[in-house]
């Protein structure tokens, strides 16, 4: 009889741990969605970024002593899906703008959505400090589309005394046209590379949810969230 109450308990404290587990996996990232729109000028001080939704904690899987205190606010307005980086960053190591390419070579934040969880079709930007744009869309897996742009993407930046800011939107139409459903749900994914020196070995790659990879990858489901307008 003690035997079998014990493996009730576990089968118990099991169920109930996946439950847990399966509502945390399901828990949608609320978006909040207000009126006023925001003056796109890289200065985040404005009453407008109040009312925005936070993420903080960006962390690096692949090295779990770096913390990263990166702040990532969004909000839906009228016309648009507006967001902001506001990053520290004492060692700003980027390359000389030649073209979109030269983004990827140097420290950076990065913004991807997606319609699915699977990542059939997907769409990243990816921004340094001084504002340049890397835009793409995706299949997985890696299969990109580096002529594919954002048509009315939006963008502005400032460097800070200890790092930089980055500001921009996107309108809900274009959104809309690219199948990404704010009110009912959609995938996305918020990332950061932080290059310490000019060279590709040192960066340190920070992620708002945990990849299931053994190396540094963001083009995988796991590594976006779910998200949706807060009703």
């Amino acid at each position: 009889m003690y035997n079998i109450n014990v493996l009730v308990i576990l089968l118990v404290v099991f169920f109930l741990g996946h439950g847990c587990l399966q509502e945390k996996a399901n828990t949608a990232f609320l978006i909040e969605s207000h009126t006023p729109e925001i003056q796109l000028d890289g200065i985040i001080e404005e009453s407008e970024w109040s009312v925005a939704s936070i993420l903080t904690n960006l962390h690096s899987p692949w090295v779990p002593e770096k913390l990263d205190s990166t702040i990532f606010r969004c909000y839906i307005s009228e016309n648009y899906f507006n967001f902001c980086f506001e990053v520290v960053d004492r060692t700003i190591t980027v390359l000389k703008y030649e073209d979109e390419m030269s983004v990827a070579k140097g420290g950076r934040v990065e913004l991807f959505f997606s319609s699915t969880s699977n990542l059939s079709r997907y769409y990243c930007m990816e921004i340094n400090p001084y504002g340049h744009v890397l835009d793409y869309k995706a299949e997985f897996y890696r299969n990109f589309d580096n002529i594919w742009n954002f048509i009315d993407l939006a963008i502005n930046s400032t460097l800070t005394h200890n790092g930089y800011i980055v500001e921009g939107r996107i309108p809900i139409l274009e959104l809309n046209k690219l199948d990404i459903d704010l009110s009912n749900g959609f995938y996305f994914g918020v990332f950061r590379a932080d290059f310490t020196e000019e060279n590709k070995d040192s960066v340190i790659w920070h992620t708002w949810q945990k990849p299931i990879s053994k190396e540094p990858d963001f083009h995988i489901s796991s590594a976006f969230g779910k998200s949706k307008i807060n009703d």
